[in-house]
């Protein structure tokens, strides 16, 4: 009966673990408005638009419609390749996008955005999707 109870533990965690790790893996793929990338921010989604020199973002309300940018505020951390890490402030534009530009001296794998949208700090962190681990490996993009 024992062993009954143990492989029955057994399996149920290995399928907890598989849930798990799909959830993580699959919290970054949803696609947004502008065929960019969504993540949950509270009680907004921010969708990232990955660019060669730049990313873009908007901030969405939970219906998936644009928040205008006006008096918002915020920084962008970039996590490099190399476990060092830059931060860039947020610059906007009339079409309600927040945007920065992608660091030149080095390759990130992650952005971190952090942003103040009608008095409440909002913050998602973002893989760097376009990123290989060859290019990891040369420490630049191809």
């Amino acid at each position: 009966m024992e062993k009954i109870k143990s492989i029955a533990i057994g399996i149920f965690l290995l399928i907890a673990g598989t849930t798990i790790s799909n959830a993580q893996v699959n919290e970054n793929q949803s696609k947004g408005p502008h065929n960019g990338v969504i993540q949950n921010a509270g009680d907004y989604n921010i969708e990232m638009i990955e660019g060669e020199k730049n990313c873009s973002f908007y901030v969405l309300d939970t219906k998936g419609k644009i928040v205008s940018n006006k008096g918002v505020i915020g920084t962008v951390t970039f996590e490099l390749f190399n476990k060092t890490k830059t931060t860039t402030p947020i610059s906007l534009n009339s079409n309600n996008v927040l945007f920065v530009e992608v660091p030149r001296a080095s390759i990130y794998t992650y952005c971190i955005i952090s942003v103040i949208v009608k008095g409440k700090t909002i913050t998602s962190r973002f893989r760097n999707n376009q990123l290989s681990e060859q290019d990891i490996n040369h420490g630049h993009q191809h």
